[in-house]
């Protein structure tokens, strides 16, 4: 992309004023990638430097052991982009608060100010207090994490009540602006969404006026993935810097 090779275990980085690439997370400098199971599905980029990943299904992880789909594990790198360098450690076990079938994998990971994680899963899900589809966003408010995690669940995001219902349409990348409150979206492949369509290669904003059980959004396209050299292409996560 843009000179830049890249796999499914990589995160790129696109320079919007330049419109240059370049390679942010080399997975496989760390153990990544050497098997279609490593595939990363989200990452979430912390303030702190760290990274929080999900894989796409149940895989080995460097210094983890096997890790699974509804987890996250949080990379704390030493070194990034050609030389990634740094340490794994779990973050997020999904079977301890009801995440437990092949559907309900994780493919998306935000995170709002408050310190609550925004994720989304590959399929239908039903944890404690809410169930709901791939189109859709929860938020889990924890009260411990790692190994033993703890916490409770909330309806964030109901796609179909703005038009996402498709298979297409599974959301699967998401950035929450912590300044403005708009939800930056990425789906699976092609969407239309109260009069805005695209495709898995693009990112678009929701301006909320209500989530949750009445999710309520003006849309806008954000970075269209044709044009900027990503055609063909399925964003599989997004970090904004500011």
């Amino acid at each position: 992309m843009g000179g830049v090779a890249f796999k499914d275990e990589d995160i790129l980085a696109y320079d919007t004023s330049t419109s240059a690439w370049s390679l942010y997370f080399d997975g496989s400098d760390v153990g990544l990638g050497q098997s279609g199971l490593q595939d990363v599905t989200a990452f979430r980029l912390m303030d702190d430097g760290s990274i929080l990943f999900s894989f796409v299904a149940a895989t080995a992880v460097p210094g983890l052991g096997v890790v699974d789909g509804s987890d996250i594990v949080r990379f704390i790198p030493t070194t990034l982009g050609t030389t990634t360098d740094g340490s794994f450690e779990r973050y997020f076990d999904g079977s301890d608060v009801g995440l437990t079938t092949a559907a309900e994998r994780i493919d998306t990971i935000g995170l709002l100010p408050d310190g609550r994680l925004i994720l989304s899963t590959t399929g239908s899900f039903s944890v404690p207090g809410v169930s709901g589809s791939d189109e859709d966003l929860v938020t889990f408010t924890p009260t411990s994490l790692g190994a033993n995690t703890r916490g409770s669940w909330a309806l964030y995001f109901d796609g179909s009540d703005v038009g996402l219902s498709s298979s297409s349409e599974d959301v699967n990348g998401v950035w929450a602006d912590p300044g403005s409150g708009q939800i930056y979206l990425t789906t699976l492949g092609r969407f239309s969404a109260s009069g805005l369509s695209g495709d898995g290669a693009d990112i678009f904003i929701c301006t909320p006026s209500s989530l949750g059980s009445t999710t309520a959004c003006t849309f806008s396209m954000y970075w269209d993935g044709s044009r900027n050299g990503f055609a063909g292409e399925t964003v599989d996560g997004i970090g904004i810097a500011r």
